[in-house]
């Protein structure tokens, strides 16, 4: 441990502390499935701009929860000592916690599938060529050019 880490996590010295820091853990916990569940919810309904607007919340709450996760992991020892079953309950959540964690990122990544899908349909519409189709002077089909033109993509609307 450096000294900068040992400033930043100050060694927990009581049951107390120790209860306090796994109760805010939960707290933060319950607080970052509402806002997965939030976004779920809002990704799945196509909301995808009020679901981008939980994106500050969303990181702010998670800058808290690895900072608390960090201090429970310098001082796992004295915890796991003083609180274990609280620590049994804390595993038990963090179980839940990871699952509903994948549920959300596998529909984050649903998204943005298909979000790239249209984005590529919709450029490959963009450039196709729209002259009409004809002949040359010896009666064969004129082949198609090809040409590609670039697609602008506007992530404020």
């Amino acid at each position: 441990m450096t000294a900068q880490t040992a400033s930043q996590h100050p060694p927990i010295a009581s049951k107390a502390s120790a209860e306090a820091l796994l109760n805010h853990i939960g707290e933060t916990m319950v607080a970052l499935v509402q806002v997965f569940e939030d976004e779920t919810r809002l990704v799945r309904a196509g909301k995808l701009a009020a679901a981008a607007e939980l994106m500050p919340e969303k990181t702010n709450l998670a800058s808290i929860y690895v900072r608390d996760i960090e201090t429970m992991k310098l001082n796992a020892q004295f915890i796991k000592e003083t609180l274990p079953e609280l620590v049994e309950e804390m595993r038990a959540a963090h179980d839940s916690f990871r699952d509903i964690l994948t549920r959300n990122l596998q529909v984050i990544a649903t998204a943005q599938s298909v979000a790239e899908g249209l984005i590529r349909g919709a450029a490959e519409e963009a450039s196709r060529r729209h002259d009409p189709r004809g002949y040359h002077a010896n009666g064969r089909n004129a082949p198609a050019k090809v040409t590609t033109r670039p697609v602008m993509v506007s992530r404020s609307s």
